[in-house]
């Protein structure tokens, strides 16, 4: 989809970016809207005072019906005899639908999209204050990195639009976080001069591959591509910690210089699947994968003697494209090994509730919106699917059966609703297949597995072929 509108970078430097931020974050919250349903404000007209007294109304003229008699009040229910089993009388029409979390399917937010747009102004908040801290830090950082530096300040700046999906924005704050630790180590005069020097050209790297895929005309794939990016960026804390075999640092590197290139290269072209289970050939399927496997190697839970064959795989992988040959081995070599490093780990021990919450969030990275809307129609409010959705951002745990789903509308409103696990994890597992769960999600596929297989044991819930998955795991 084209972006009509692109983002205005506007100066932000110093203190004026602190007093943006603080605004943002303790901005305005929209007051909510009436819900749907309701039969009055509970205000009294302008023209009533509210300490006055309603005068009596005047009786109708003889032989007329007394049309402002005020209505008798409904009937009470009856009051069921002691033993009586019967249900309830229903509801009158209008009343709002309560339920169970598995049984209820939403048709709103019922607070007018509020901690959604809280999280957005706290989203934006720190986009503004991380933008401010790397513009301070312009001045202590080799002549060399100000472009690279003022590259990303611009670029958050470019995200805090507030057409910018928040997904992007997660993308693009995250780089930058990396990078602003990365500067610190570089600006240490212990660091010796090797790693100062090669945390100097990574840095470059990021910063070009962030503006490259902030700068796409397609939100999609600006969002996807700013995941790769943030994920990728892991391999800045291999360097800046010093304690990676070489040999594995090496492998790690050079892949990650690979993946940047090519963003900066150029994006999926038309035609070309852009998400995960979308075709073998498409660039930013294989851009996710590199960076699943770049991120998996550099993390310090992957053990040892998975972390070099999975870092040399990624290597092998980043320096091919889609139809290169080769490329189709390269690419099985680099799933199987991710999917080996990661399953090692084992399923995770944690409640249904946090499993669902990082599943659902790492869904809605690296799965294309499209794709999820068409997935979740069932399940998402009827304002959603009448509207559109642009952008599924993340959940948040709400008690153990339920989460509390937050998503970008296409008229750029942000909401949120709450989604029954018990219905969400098995229509997610419709849109991403076991078979590619590991090389679209990462180490967080486990959180999915995990969460499918409670759901199945303690539920009889199915979710797909993730259950399966899980037990081999």
């Amino acid at each position: 989809m084209t972006r009509t509108t692109r983002r205005h970078i506007l100066p932000l430097t110093g203190a004026s970016a602190v007093v943006a931020a603080l605004a943002l974050a303790t901005g305005p919250v929209p007051t909510a809207a009436a819900a749907p349903g309701a039969t009055g404000t509970g205000r009294l007209p302008s023209s009533v005072r509210a300490d006055s007294t309603p005068p009596p109304p005047t009786p109708p003229p003889s032989g007329e019906q007394g049309t402002t008699t005020p209505p008798a009040p409904p009937p009470t229910p009856p009051t069921p005899p002691p033993g009586d089993t019967t249900s309830p009388p229903p509801p009158p029409p209008g009343t709002p639908t309560t339920g169970t979390p598995d049984t209820v399917t939403p048709t709103g937010s019922g607070d007018d999209g509020a901690p959604a747009s809280a999280a957005l102004r706290q989203q934006q908040a720190e986009a503004g204050s991380l933008a401010a801290d790397l513009d301070d830090k312009k001045a202590d950082v080799p002549e060399e990195l100000v472009p690279s530096v003022q590259q990303l300040t611009d670029v958050l700046q470019a995200v805090n639009d507030t057409q910018t999906p928040p997904q992007e924005r997660d993308g693009a704050v995250r780089s930058a976080q990396q990078v602003a630790s990365a500067l610190d180590v570089i600006d240490d005069p212990q660091t010796p001069p090797a790693v100062r020097d090669r945390l100097t050209g990574l840095v470059q790297q990021v910063a070009g591959a962030l503006n490259a895929a902030n700068g796409s005309q397609s939100p999609p794939e600006s969002g996807m591509l700013a995941q790769v990016v943030a994920r990728s960026a892991s391999v800045l804390g291999v360097v800046a910690g010093q304690d990676t075999p070489p040999d594995v640092e090496n492998s790690l590197v050079a892949g990650a210089n690979n993946l940047w290139s090519s963003v900066q290269q150029g994006t999926a072209s038309e035609g070309e699947a852009t998400g995960a289970g979308g075709g073998a050939g498409g660039r930013q399927e294989w851009h996710m994968l590199v960076a699943n496997g770049l991120q998996t190697a550099s993390d310090p839970k992957t053990s040892g003697d998975k972390r070099k064959g999975l870092a040399e795989s990624a290597h092998e992988a980043s320096a091919s494209r889609p139809g290169d040959p080769g490329a189709a081995g390269k690419k099985r070599r680099l799933e199987k090994e991710l999917k080996d490093a990661i399953s090692s780990q084992g399923l995770p021990d944690e409640p249904l509730g946090k499993a669902a919450e990082f599943c659902t969030n790492s869904v809605f990275e690296s799965v294309p919106d499209t794709t999820l809307a068409e997935d979740l129609q069932s399940l998402t409010p009827d304002t959603w699917n009448s509207e559109g959705v642009r952008d599924f951002w993340k959940s948040q745990e709400s008690g153990n059966d339920s989460l509390d789903v937050f998503a970008q509308l296409q008229n750029d409103k942000v909401d949120n609703t709450a989604l029954a696990i018990k219905r969400m994890i098995p229509q997610l597992a419709d849109a991403l297949p076991a078979k590619d769960i590991y090389s679209s999600l990462g180490a967080p596929a486990l959180h999915c597995l995990q969460a499918a297989l409670q759901l199945d044991q303690e539920a009889g819930v199915k979710s797909g072929n993730w259950v399966s998955a899980a037990q081999q795991v």
